[in-house]
């Protein structure tokens, strides 16, 4: 009990441990959001409110105020006067204005513009109107920029209307009729920079399909592209009405707004996405979109105050659930997650902003700050993924040709192996073992595409004496006798160095040493698999010279061994494959299984993990938990178990294959493969419980061992979930003996 209780809080201390740091790392992309934004808003005020005044802007105007037209029209007899220091601004309760300018004396034609917050105006000049967005029928305007040509002529002047029910900003200023090439481009580098943006979401539409086609990560590809071209076209919308004043219908002004609402969505969609997490949240934003979208078709200042309530509460809860999903995920999962979160906060602050100005009645920040955060941050992710993406296909490149490579080698020595079963004579299966390990070692151990000649020789130790009976290369004076006092003394006859090995084959009467050399290569971690499954089964073959025995029970025997190689090197207990065997077995008979049905399994239950040997040493021996990358890597191992072991023909291998794929699959299809219930091969669901709780009641670098009962629960909860039912409910009726047999096995000193 104490151990449990001490598992307990070590459980409990982790949780807490993780939601600190995960506060710590809201905390701070929420503060360098804030940051982000603060900087933005002080900048544009002090472009707006303290900087001077840009060269020809027209600052000093006579303005009053009114809550309705007919009290603005006329001559000014009472106004308030406007400076550089003092400029024109709007007052509550009076949404109707009117502008007076005297323009001095022109010697040239000039062009005035006028820029707002999407509010209508008309322009008369002394009299005679100059242009017109909408005064006096709507209540904002699809365009914030307006301007006209005025020609050459005495002092006149410029009389300017404006309703402004909602924001509010007033910036006019004068320019050359001939517009110079220098404020040409700058004038429409914002056309430019949305041109861009949609061609670099054309880009990752066309790099999603290159590079993630059968990838998990294509709909993460082309979620970003779709809200980056999202993005490029908000920015387009936006453009437009600063710089143009075609788009003078309301109905712009609106489509302005809902493209910022629903870019904001799409990148919350994209986060859940690019993140793996459930998309159910998305939901409640479509009636808000719809509504967004409704309302302000009655082109009504209340309408448009209604429609901006629901965007706001729609961004500050995509906010909140985006940061949610960013919280809930490793970094891994999202590499630089807090500079993206901190991007997506800094977008969302300013979406608000704007949204809250349409009530506050002061001017909208930039709309290209909004577009830029949203598109940076999917610029980012695309970087991340995009190198994620590069990075799996070489690794999976890699993988298949280690696949490959494993494939051939355990080919070779079953071939060698059987044809070893089958020699009659000692001399002749020493030189053929020699020469038939040298070609394998040479064939892999390739070195920058040249094949390294392995030099090889053996020894037969007959009347106390070695005679050498094979030499393939330039080994001489080879020391016969030294190398079998040395290994003879080792309980695995068998000696790996750097770029030799040395094997002794030994009876009580006599013996043999073959030894290798020249691996120029280096004898690597898979070449030491090739050797030591090599050797325990011509060791074997060598001690039943005569016995003649089957060669389908040798390969078997091959492959349990390549799997005893696999487990020895990276289990933590040395009896796992043992005990899924013999538990299995006792399994297969409470299921009412035949007894050549229990034994098939049973046996070709030791092989589920074979595939484990095409893992990287690196990730089979880590003790902390694995990244993304190399979880794919090691879920492999069950198709590279498949595919060694189905490259044999027989029941045995059949099954073991099978197993070796599916051992992995939950019933309910959560498992790698997403295979569920009966689609899962009734002997993989069998060893999957077994291997299960033998891992649970097994000490881990990571965990401790569970208590019996502890696995009995676990089981129990995971009927009809992780595990079938019938074989769940199986396991529970015979725990008792199974768990005993199990204490039989892990006490016995000799296995």
């Amino acid at each position: 009990m104490p151990d449990k209780k001490s598992a307990a809080n070590n459980a409990a201390a982790g949780r807490i441990n993780k939601l600190k740091a995960s506060g710590i790392r809201t905390r701070n992309a929420v503060f360098t959001a804030v940051i982000l934004f603060m900087i933005t808003f002080l900048l544009q005020f002090a472009a707006d409110n303290i900087l001077p005044a840009r060269e020809n802007e027209i600052t000093e105007w006579r303005f009053v105020r009114a809550a309705s037209a007919d009290e603005i029209r006329g001559e000014l007899s009472e106004y308030s006067q406007a400076t550089e220091e003092n400029r024109v601004s709007a007052k509550s309760g009076a949404p109707y204005m009117r502008l007076q300018y005297t323009l001095p004396e022109l010697k040239e034609d000039i062009r005035i513009v006028v820029k707002t917050a999407y509010n209508p105006l008309r322009a008369e000049l002394d009299g005679e109107p100059l242009f017109d967005s909408g005064y006096g029928e709507n209540s904002f305007s699809g365009s914030a920029y307006s301007s006209a040509l005025i020609k050459a002529g005495g002092e006149r002047t410029l009389d300017i209307y404006l309703y402004a029910p909602l924001a509010f900003s007033f910036r006019a200023y004068t320019e050359s009729a001939e517009i110079a090439p220098g404020e040409s481009f700058s004038r429409y580098i914002g056309f430019g920079f949305s041109l861009a943006v949609m061609l670099f979401a054309a880009g990752i539409f066309v790099l999603s399909i290159t590079l993630a086609a059968r990838s998990r990560h294509m709909r993460r590809m082309f979620m970003l592209s779709a809200t980056v071209f999202a993005g490029g076209a908000t920015a387009m919308l936006y453009s437009l009405g600063q710089y143009s004043s075609l788009l003078v219908s309301p109905y712009w002004f609106c489509a302005l707004k809902l493209s910022e609402l629903l870019l904001l969505a799409l990148s919350y969609v994209t986060v859940c996405i690019c993140c793996e997490s459930a998309l159910k949240h998305t939901a409640v934003l479509i009636p808000v979109i719809i509504l967004s979208a409704a309302i302000p078709v009655f082109l009504t200042a209340w309408a448009v105050r209604a429609a901006a309530a629901l965007m706001t509460a729609a961004q500050i809860y995509i906010i909140i659930r985006a940061n949610a999903v960013f919280s809930s995920v490793a970094s891994a999962d999202v590499p630089y997650a807090g500079y993206v979160r901190g991007l997506l906060i800094y977008s969302g602050l300013i979406g608000i902003y704007d949204t809250c100005a349409l009530f506050l009645g002061i001017g909208f920040m930039s709309g290209y700050l909004f577009i830029c955060g949203i598109s940076f941050m999917c610029a980012v992710m695309f970087v991340i993924y995009c190198r994620q993406i590069i990075y799996l296909d070489i690794k999976k490149y890699e993988r298949i040709r280690q696949l490959y490579a494993d494939s051939a080698w355990i080919e070779d020595i079953t071939g060698l192996i059987a044809k070893m079963f089958l020699q009659k004579n000692e001399r002749e299966f020493i030189i053929d073992v020699a020469h038939g390990l040298s070609d394998i070692i040479e064939k892999n151990s390739e070195l920058n595409d040249e094949t390294v000649d392995v030099h090889t020789c053996a020894g037969l130790l007959e009347n106390g004496e070695f005679t050498e009976i094979f030499n393939s290369g330039p080994v001489k004076e080879c020391e016969y006798s030294e190398i079998y006092r040395h290994l003879e003394a080792q309980p695995i006859k068998l000696l790996i160095g750097n770029t030799s090995a040395d094997m002794l084959f030994q009876l009580e009467s006599h013996g043999a040493v073959i030894h290798f050399e020249n691996i120029m290569c280096g004898v690597t971690s898979g070449m030491q698999n090739i050797l030591k499954s090599a050797y325990m089964n011509l060791y074997t073959a060598y001690q039943n010279l005569n016995l003649k025995k089957d060669v389908t029970d040798v390969q078997e025997e091959l492959f349990i061994n390549l799997a005893a190689v696999v487990e020895l090197k990276y289990k933590a207990t040395k009896n796992h494959l043992i005990i899924v065997s013999a538990l299995s077995y006792e399994l297969c008979r409470k299921l009412g299984m035949s007894e050549e049905k229990a034994r098939l399994i049973s046996l070709a239950a030791m092989t589920h993990d074979i595939g484990k040997v095409s893992v990287s040493e690196r990730i089979m021996e880590k003790k902390s938990a694995l990244d993304e990358d190399e979880f794919e890597q090691m879920k492999q191992h069950t198709e590279s178990g498949f595919n060694i072991l189905s490259l044999q023909k027989g029941a045995f291998f059949e099954t073991a294959a099978v197993i070796a794929r599916e051992h992995h699959e939950n019933f309910d299809g959560t498992g790698y493969m997403g295979l569920r219930g009966r689609e899962i091969a009734p002997a993989a669901r069998l060893v999957r419980v077994i291997d299960v709780a033998d891992a649970l009641l097994s000490e881990r670098s990571y965990k401790k061992p569970w208590s019996e009962d502890e696995v009995r629960k676990y089981v129990e909860e995971g009927k009809g979930t992780l595990f079938d039912p019938a074989v769940a409910e199986a396991f529970l009726e015979c725990s008792d003996s199974l768990f005993e047999l199990r204490r039989q096995i892990t006490e016995d000193k000799d296995i």
